[in-house]
């Protein structure tokens, strides 16, 4: 029985791949034949609407006019004004020295106002107790006005998590960066304050 077997699977598989061969013949054959020599029908372009293009473009472009003479020069004196004794100063008032907080000092900071101050994570400690904070982050802003290198200068209160989330953000800080003859200066040493606040 087993030889019968072997022998009508061998027939059968010789079989088919006869057939499978006179198929590819046929249809290799096919694509050898001549174009259909019938004329093509061509639909009509319906939707097609013949525009006329033309150019709009001012060939004559009018000059500005020279100025005839130049503007006078401002007197560099003082001026001064008379001021009544009930007025009020409406001056910004002055900041004595460099600003700072705890043990850090901020050098100028209206130079270093960021662009872009991303949200720090609240540390989950800190929030289910109720703790409110700050931490403060010197950070180095680059040539494009990134920021590398954040460190952590204060922390308070210490060991609530303030810092850690304060670094992670730091380094998402945009700033404009500093440009002097039309290149990009890094600027070190630029502090910046998280302050951290539950919601009210």
């Amino acid at each position: 029985m087993p030889v019968i077997r072997v022998g009508v699977s061998a027939a059968l598989g010789v079989l088919v791949t006869f057939l499978l061969i006179i198929l590819m013949y046929k249809l290799i054959d096919s694509g050898s034949k001549d174009l259909d020599p019938k004329a093509s029908i061509k639909i009509p372009d319906f939707l097609h609407i013949e525009r006329q293009v033309t150019e709009n473009v001012n060939s004559e472009v009018a000059k500005p006019e020279e100025p005839e003479a130049p503007p006078p020069d401002i007197p560099d004196d003082n001026i001064e004004f008379e001021v009544p004794d009930n007025a009020i100063s409406m001056a910004a008032p002055a900041a004595g020295g460099n600003l700072s907080i705890g043990n850090s000092g901020f050098a100028r900071d209206s130079d270093y106002i960021p662009v872009y101050v991303p949200q720090p994570r609240y540390p989950n400690r800190a929030q289910t107790r109720g703790k409110e904070g700050y931490a403060v982050i010197e950070v180095t802003i680059t040539t494009t006005g990134g920021v590398r290198d954040p460190v952590m200068v204060e922390e308070w209160p210490e060991g609530w998590g303030f810092g850690r989330a304060a670094l992670k953000a730091a380094l998402k800080l945009k700033y404009n960066p500093r440009v002097i003859d039309g290149v990009g200066q890094e600027v070190p040493n630029v502090m910046y304050k998280f302050t951290f606040q539950m919601a009210k």
